[in-house]
């Protein structure tokens, strides 16, 4: 019997040994699966964190190069270094070229040479030019036959906001300073006035 007994005993002890084990296995495996639960909500929430930053970091990049003014009570933005006028943004360049290297610059900016409207706008733009600096706006001849035109095709209609001065030549260009605007070969080298409409 004792045998017997000690066979019993023995037998106890392995089978509590061995649920002993699978308690202490499942134990293991569900702080296992918990961690596994908490490091996935963790990197979650870094990558949210990563993608909220870089959304806000792309949002303070735009809002730099953005100039907000008011304008009429609403709000009229421009480029960062582009002044705001009558809703439109000017850029003044400060270096010399041809009319059409100027233009051409304009254009790479999603803007144009000034097309002046009234006398406002260039009061607003001979004052904003730096002093002996004389600026393109976008008016132009072909020959002196022809009539001047802007660059957006309408005709100028001189006098009714200022007189061109000087004489005209074949492929002759619009030129603006502190108080007059003159006739100029296009192929003379001048600073650049970029013209376009608020954002």
């Amino acid at each position: 019997m004792e045998a017997e007994d000690g066979y019993m005993k023995l037998n106890c002890k392995n089978h509590f040994k061995s649920r002993q084990k699978s308690k202490d296995f499942s134990l293991y495996t569900q702080y296992y699966c918990i961690m596994q639960v908490f490091g996935c909500i963790g990197i979650l929430i870094f990558m949210l964190t990563v993608i909220d930053l870089n959304f806000w970091d792309k949002k303070m990049d735009f809002s730099q190069n953005v100039n907000i003014s008011s304008q009429a009570g609403s709000k009229c933005m421009c480029p960062n270094d582009w002044l705001l006028n009558q809703g439109k943004c000017y850029k003044f360049s400060t270096s010399s070229k041809t009319w059409n290297e100027s233009q051409r610059d304009c254009t790479k900016l999603q803007a144009h040479l000034p097309v002046i409207n009234n006398s406002k706008e260039l009061e607003f733009i001979q004052k904003s030019l730096k002093p002996g600096c004389p600026g393109w706006i976008g008016l132009y001849i072909i020959s002196p036959e022809k009539q001047w035109q802007w660059i957006n095709e309408h005709a100028f209609v001189e006098q009714n906001i200022f007189s061109v001065i000087g004489p005209t030549n074949i492929m002759s260009c619009a030129v603006t300073t502190g108080n007059q605007v003159y006739s100029e070969d296009c192929r003379s080298k001048f600073n650049g006035i970029c013209q376009r409409d608020v954002v």
